[in-house]
């Protein structure tokens, strides 16, 4: 009767549709509909399509003579003699999209179609988190300068490329730059104090604040809103992303690490903790109430919360709270083996736990079949009642052996091998587990430890987004030649019974 029912709303469902076409799905114990999103003739594009952040849109670079395009959902833009690939960004709210053209010898950003000013060179290029503005760098002749929503601010000698950022609010630009041997920091395009040398701007949660590392005189200085907060021999650069400060989410409290003399503290609101030798990632709680760390002693590493030392190990990797804030978890290698540590209990060893910044490396590619579509946001995660956790682990002994399988870990329970595993994410309620995962040169998408339909690749960057408790939906690709050298992208919406 549930499989009658739910073929009665699809034919309600593409009677009322105006897409291309859309077909039924019924995979196992799973219900769903493909959505036809564009056709694809692989001799004609350039790289690969990428998918927006919500997975529902489709951006590539085609060639079909000798210029260039971008195309969106299958609608072509504007063509130009050369167009930057790597450029091409989706806004936060995928509603919009942005790239580098050229037209001769200049460069241009084109944004929703429309031309900006062409320039030497042009780069950085990033969404306002609202995703209603847009900057980036542009150089001309030897000098760089920022361009904000196409208003130009000051040259100069170099914009450091990973610096520049919107606020959380999105009202307000920084970055840093430098003018001769100086560097400074541009907030709202009004200049800090010169220095030796600038890293790590980072806007408060609140947007009311921006803090930065400058060495000036060979000490490492915190400023925040261009004011000196304090200086050390050295302040640490081994907080989430790089940053050498960080923010507790709701921009009351601030931690890092400090070098005095030869040995390093935790920072927190001014106030210091015990000495170690170094000091690795650090984490606010939820609440910003707690601060955990990586310390090191001797040769040892060991997980610092609440002011107490957890087990030595060889190295600890990333930590993480709970949703609640009532949980830690993080990663540590013994030896050959890695473990997740959760609320001080280790796990089973596996060769390997599975990094988000070392996916691609690890996966490369094999038979044909790339995996850089496959990521993760975190090498583990919550589910939102902050009551299971779920991680990828390599099955086997070797740490780099792309032949390797990887399965799925939840709950302390492993899940199928698989030839790669990604975008593992837990359903609202948090009674479902999906992730991507493929075998030989098929990918598809497992619920449960369900298999969903396969297919013949999945969009590069794509994820499996939950839409409601039970419904989720991915881009997918399904050749449509025996040589598969053209094929369709499809929206594949899926409902879990």
């Amino acid at each position: 009767m549930r499989t009658i029912n739910a073929l009665f709303l699809l034919a309600l469902l593409l009677t009322a549709t105006g897409c291309k076409w859309m077909s039924a799905v019924f995979h196992g114990s799973h219900a769903g509909s493909e959505k036809l999103i564009c056709h694809i003739d692989s001799s004609t594009v350039i790289g690969q399509p990428v998918s927006s952040p919500d997975s529902r849109h489709v951006a590539y670079v085609l060639k079909p003579s000798a210029k260039m395009l971008v195309t969106v959902d299958g609608k072509e833009e504007k063509p130009y003699d050369f167009i930057n690939v790597s450029s091409r960004t989706f806004s936060p709210d995928s509603h919009r999209v942005a790239y580098v053209a050229w037209v001769g010898e200049k460069q241009l950003v084109v944004v929703d179609g429309k031309e900006d000013k062409p320039f030497d060179e042009a780069r950085s290029l990033i969404f306002s988190p609202d995703s209603r503005r847009i900057a980036y760098a542009a150089r001309v002749g030897k000098q760089w300068l920022v361009i904000v929503d196409g208003k130009e601010e000051k040259p100069y000698d170099i914009i450091a490329e990973s610096s520049l950022a919107f606020s959380p609010d999105s009202s307000r630009v920084a970055y840093l730059a430098r003018a001769g041997e100086h560097w400074v920091a541009v907030v709202d395009g009004k200049e800090g104090k010169p220095c030796d040398d600038a890293r790590g701007l980072i806007f408060s949660p609140d947007s009311l604040h921006v803090a930065y590392v400058a060495n000036i005189e060979g000490k490492g200085v915190l400023l925040v809103d261009g004011k000196k907060l304090a200086s050390y021999d050295g302040i640490s650069s081994h907080t989430i992303g790089d940053m050498n400060v960080l923010y507790s989410p709701d921009g009351k409290s601030m931690a890092y690490g400090a070098q005095i003399n030869d040995k390093w503290t935790v920072v927190i609101n001014g106030k210091h903790g015990k000495f170690y030798d170094a000091i690795g990632a650090l984490v606010f709680s939820p609440d910003g109430q707690q601060v955990a760390y990586a310390a090191k002693t001797d040769d040892k590493w060991a997980a610092v919360a609440k002011a107490q030392e957890g087990k030595s190990y060889d190295a600890i990797g990333r930590l993480a709270f709970s949703p609640d804030g009532r949980r830690l978890v993080y990663l540590a290698d013994s030896g050959e083996k890695t473990v997740l540590v959760v609320d001080g209990v280790e796990g089973k060893a596996y060769a390997s736990i599975v990094e988000a910044d070392a996916i691609k490396q690890v996966h490369g590619c094999q038979d044909d079949v790339c995996w850089d579509a496959f990521y993760l946001d975190k090498p583990f995660q919550f589910s939102p009642d902050s009551q299971r956790v779920a991680y990828v682990a390599k099955v086997g002994e070797k740490r780099i052996n792309v032949s390797e399988k990887w399965s799925a870990v939840v709950d302390g329970k492993e899940q199928s091998p698989y030839d790669g595993i990604g975008g593992l994410i837990f359903s609202p309620d948090s009674r479902h587990v999906a992730y991507v995962a493929g075998a030989g040169a098929r990918q598809f998408v497992v619920v449960d430890g369900n298999e969903g339909k396969q297919y013949d690749g999945l969009v590069k960057g794509t994820k499996c987004v939950f839409d409601s408790a039970n419904e989720l939906h991915y881009l997918a690709k399904q050749n449509t030649s025996s040589d598969g050298k053209s094929y369709d992208i499809v929206l594949v919406e899926q409902t879990i019974q």
